[in-house]
């Protein structure tokens, strides 16, 4: 992965699936809105439905997974990141437009490449 990779989301929308393409595999984001907790969670899973991860919070400044010991996220690293630099957390109608969720190669981060 020669680059960072921004995952599609969509505001306004509660609860979606989007499935997208990293380093010549898919994978599944279930993404759902979380109005009690006022934030936007995801689970993420292989093409076969196999589950990486579950309950995933979109939270600006974290290594989102990063305690997950399944080897996706020791070779990328899943970051939220606010485009406007107000450094607030994503709303119901604003994520993936104010704020994104990117994707990048923990070689990439390493050897400093964008």
């Amino acid at each position: 992965m020669a680059t960072a990779r921004t995952i599609p989301l969509f505001p306004s929308e509660p609860n979606y699936r989007v499935a997208t393409t990293i380093d010549s595999v898919q994978y599944l984001f279930d993404v759902r809105w979380n109005a009690r907790d006022a934030a936007w969670y995801f689970d993420l899973r292989r093409q076969d439905e196999t589950a990486i991860a579950n309950g995933l919070k979109i939270a600006l400044g974290a290594n989102i997974g990063r305690t997950s010991p399944d080897p996706f996220f020791q070779q990328y690293m899943l970051t939220a990141i606010d485009l406007s630099s107000t450094n607030g957390d994503a709303t119901f109608d604003d994520i993936g437009v104010r704020v994104v969720l990117v994707v990048q190669s923990v070689t990439d981060l390493l050897y400093g490449r964008p």
